[in-house]
């Protein structure tokens, strides 16, 4: 919650001039400056914190970056008063001079000379950005700032040249806030020296080839220093997740049974694995299980602090009470506020103070589905901003990838909704997710299909799957709390069940700000100390992937349409020794899917292996295992549910209990049956082989390649969210229009479900 204002700044009446100031247009700063000392102290400081932001606004052309450089720094900087020099703050080069044909040899050994002079005549710079300028060493820059300033901001990410060991031991260097290395050749050993940075608090190190090994000494180090790390795009997999919530996450738990009518309460239970963790399941209230609570809007009640006078590092920590704003650790929001900050600062202030990680970015690593789970898990409720926006559905090396075809993976994160509401993400606000979070289709990576057969695989008989392992989707009510998503990864293309769960989460989105609208209403007019209302997801962004759509659906990857539409055959498969036989059977099996062998010769392999006949035969009737392990030193005993005796509606159960009577190495990763495993039939309460469960998410038997004209009917996804919008907008216009005199206006929702939020979309070439 923001701090309230002093006595000073409560009474003093506004300045007219600063109030109307976000309101002109910076090509009148100049002369604005020049009205008197007022104007001056106003608009010179807009005019030069970032002086190259400033005259891009005033209409400098790319082309002209460096002439207007080179005169700016070598003849007119020097014949500027010291005082206004010192007005910069911002030295911003990410998008200037960045035409790679003004950089000739001796034009860059001139621009690195222009930095040299513009950072000893620009004192009191303190966020430098470097970025993709391959031609600058930063080594140099920093050397240069020991004697003239210590950046607070410092971004080199792709950069070519590769960092000494001692470049961050400068004296200069250790105020840092904010440090972003990412993409950068070299080993990130030389941050793992005791004693460095200790100010620093946002760390961006993706694509460093960072591994488990790199990154738990960096935990071991940092702590709870840092509230933002981004370690997207590296080799990390799921054994350092709990090394992260040890050194990473305070462990004080922002988890309380307090919101137990709205959403819940955990349940724990005095068992667990080093795999999945402590052992627990949501005790569902009236409401919560529905996500329908009356008051699921409300915000927080004010907390009370019994410690007001503590500093800000020992005082009680409450999670967030809905109202206040997200910290930004992007680039350029660290750099609007670092820059009008200094090397001191108030230690109060929460944008340099850290009580552990509150934003992380694990996208593109090998982090699984279930590892991002147990993280959120694990986490106790203290992440804020969650990035991942691709993730194998299961372990590289999990038994139940080994048992898929050698060359088939599924990416995404199927199944887990519950771990991203309130009861467990406490203070989620921001999240960035894979797409099947809310579709419940994987992406489909396999030999032998076209990149658009892949999709309406994906799609069809794995999403069937999907469907019937896991119903529970994420719908926005789900956590209100949640203000932004972006999902990643969505195909361009599809047959249908894709546009239509997008399209039916925008209707959700409408319906939800309906009726937190309602329930504003109604709170105001029953009483005047009503508790405020949460605002709901009202910034959602698509990311979507390359459209191929001509050339794909005949490449030479695909099978030979002609030869299936003559011969009737049903085209790839997964599966050795099946009746009918692709086009391509002939060719080598690291072409042709490795699938389960027969139930019978597993069966005959188990009771080998490990069981005798009587013992098999009473397993097979039995719907419960003896599961035996150990936990904080302690061993247990649990009845693991392994299915019913008889066949079940739902094939997955059926598959499910084949798969884990007939396969030992699939009986792991014991753990609570999840909400999404009751609703499809698993009994509550109950722990299920979650190995054995996702293992039986590939379709079993033959997957036939999608027929040319199925293929050629998928439609356009961003044509159909297009075409959605627009008839949503209208339709909600022509009642603004038909009802423009009325008191009320039109209400949100029904009948137009045109969502009034920010709705963005960008696509990848």
């Amino acid at each position: 919650m923001p701090s309230l204002p002093s006595y000073q700044e409560a009474t003093t009446r506004a300045d007219w001039l600063q109030v109307a100031s976000p309101y002109i247009h910076t090509s009148d700063y100049h002369a604005l400056c020049l009205v008197n000392r007022h104007f001056w102290n106003l608009f010179a400081p807009l005019l030069w914190i970032d002086i190259l932001a400033t005259v891009r606004r005033r209409g400098l052309k790319p082309d002209d970056d460096l002439s207007w450089w080179f005169d700016f720094t070598f003849v007119k900087l020097g014949d500027v008063r010291l005082s206004t020099r010192g007005l910069v703050r911002v030295l911003d080069l990410r998008d200037f001079a960045t035409e790679s044909y003004q950089f000739a040899t001796d034009e860059n050994a001139r621009f690195l000379r222009s930095l040299h002079m513009a950072l000893k005549l620009l004192p009191l710079v303190n966020a430098l950005l470097l970025d993709h300028h391959t031609e600058i060493d930063p080594n140099s820059l920093v050397s240069l700032t020991k004697t003239h300033s210590s950046p607070l901001l410092l971004s080199i990410s792709h950069c070519s040249t590769q960092l000494p060991g001692t470049f961050f031991t400068s004296p200069s260097l250790q105020k840092l806030v904010y440090l972003d290395v990412s993409n950068l050749p070299g080993s990130v050993a030389p941050l793992l020296q005791p004693l460095l940075l200790p100010d620093l608090r946002i760390l961006k190190l993706a694509g460093r080839e960072l591994d488990d090994a790199t990154f738990i000494g960096l935990a071991e180090l940092y702590k709870l220093r840092l509230w933002s790390l981004d370690l997207s795009h590296n080799r990390l997999t799921d054994c350092i997740l709990q090394t992260l919530a040890e050194r990473c996450f305070p462990p004080s738990s922002l988890r309380s049974p307090d919101h137990f009518q709205v959403e819940g309460k955990l349940s724990a239970s005095n068992h667990g694995t080093i795999t999945y963790g402590a052992f627990e399941f949501i005790e569902e209230s009236q409401f919560s299980g529905s996500f329908s609570s009356p008051e699921r809007y409300h915000l927080d009640a004010p907390t009370y602090d019994a410690q007001p006078y503590f500093l800000y590092g020992q005082r009680q920590v409450f999670r967030s009470d809905g109202r206040g704003t997200l910290r930004s650790d992007s680039a350029d929001g660290a750099t609007h506020i670092l820059s009008h900050q200094t090397t001191h600062y108030d230690v109060e202030d929460p944008y340099r103070n850290s009580r552990g990680i509150t934003h992380l970015d694990v996208s593109y690593n090998q982090i699984s589905g279930s590892g991002v789970e147990k993280l959120l898990r694990i986490s106790n409720g203290q992440i804020e901003h969650f990035a991942c926006d691709s993730m194998p559905l299961v372990p590289p090396r999990s038994p139940a990838q080994q048992l898929w075809p050698s060359d088939t993976s599924l990416h995404g994160i199927v199944g887990l909704a519950h771990v991203f509401r309130p009861v467990y993400s406490s203070n989620l606000r921001s999240l960035r997710i894979h797409h099947s979070l809310v579709t419940n289709v994987p992406t489909l990576t396999v030999d032998g299909l076209s990149s658009l057969a892949r999709l309406h695989v994906a799609e069809t008989s794995i999403r069937f799957r999907i469907d019937k392992a896991y119903p529970q989707r994420y719908v926005p009510d789900m956590n209100p709390r949640l203000s932004s998503l972006t999902l990643t990864c969505v195909p361009r293309r599809s047959s249908g069940p894709l546009i239509e769960r997008l399209l039916g989460f925008l209707k959700l989105l409408s319906l939800q700000e309906r009726h937190i609208s309602d329930a504003s209403h109604s709170s105001q007019a029953a009483s005047w100390h009503w508790p405020g209302m949460l605002k709901g997801l009202r910034h959602l962004r698509l990311e979507f992937g390359p459209d191929c759509p001509g050339k794909d659906t005949t490449a030479a990857e695909d099978v030979d349409a002609g030869h299936l539409m003559s011969s009737g055959e049903r085209g790839f498969s997964f599966f050795e020794g099946e009746s009918h036989h692709s086009a391509r059977s002939s060719e080598p099996k690291s072409r042709v899917a490795r699938r389960l062998r027969s139930d019978s010769a597993s069966a005959t392999d188990v009771s080998a292996g490990q069981y005798n006949e009587l013992e098999k035969a009473k397993r097979d009737k039995a719907e419960f295992i003896h599961y035996q392990d150990e936990w904080n030193g302690c061993g247990f005993e649990l009845q693991v549910w392994a299915g019913p005796a008889h066949p079940h509606s739902n094939p997955i159960i059926n598959d499910y209990r084949r798969l884990v009577l007939n396969h030992r190495n699939l009986c792991a990763s014991v753990g609570p049956a999840s909400p999404a495993q009751v609703l499809a039939g698993v009994p509550e309460k109950s722990y299920v082989f979650h190995t054995a469960w996702r293992a039986a998410l590939m379709p079993p038997g033959e997957l036939a390649t999608p027929a040319p004209q199925d293929l050629a009917g998928m439609r356009d996804v961003l044509g159909a969210l297009k075409q959605h919008r627009a008839a949503g907008r209208s339709c909600y216009q022509d009642l603004q229009g038909s009802q423009k005199h009325a008191t009320l206006g039109v209400p949100l929702g029904a009948p137009h479900f045109y969502w009034t939020g920010c709705l963005e979309v960008s696509t990848k070439q």
